[in-house]
């Protein structure tokens, strides 16, 4: 009842291809290419050099690369977090800028402050009159 019985002769839908799949598609495709031209050339080098320099340079490569994540395993683990987080605010809270432009920063912060006081006002001004008022 439920079987279908011409299925081998169904018409397949056509995937529908947007513009992203397209750009996707040919970006993978440069990709791919690069790599077989790194590949070829790396073979066409690789064949001139002994089997002993290969097996030494295959053995270098791979306690570097497993070193180095070693190493980023570690730091993301053991790492102190929180003594980032206390130079951050620190420098947050310093009242000075780079080269200890203390009025600069003065300014900045009157100028701040003041926008602020115009947006309040604005604000109590467009709930008393409702006619002014535009988001």
């Amino acid at each position: 009842m439920f079987y279908r019985f011409n299925a081998h002769r169904a018409t397949k839908p056509q995937p529908n291809d947007s513009k992203t799949d397209s750009i996707a598609r040919k970006i993978a495709g440069n990709i791919s290419r690069v790599q077989c031209y790194w590949a070829t050339i790396m073979d066409k080098y690789a064949r001139r050099l002994p089997h002993k320099w290969l097996k030494a340079l295959l053995i270098a490569l791979a306690l570097g690369s497993g070193s180095y994540c070693t190493y980023l395993f570690e730091d993301g683990i053991f790492s102190h977090v929180a003594s980032r987080v206390e130079k951050i605010e620190f420098r947050r809270l310093w009242p000075f800028g780079q080269s200890g432009e203390k009025e600069k920063l003065q300014k900045q912060s009157a100028f701040a402050r003041y926008l602020d006081s115009l947006e309040r006002e604005v604000k109590r001004d467009s709930l008393e009159n409702p006619q002014y008022y535009k988001p």
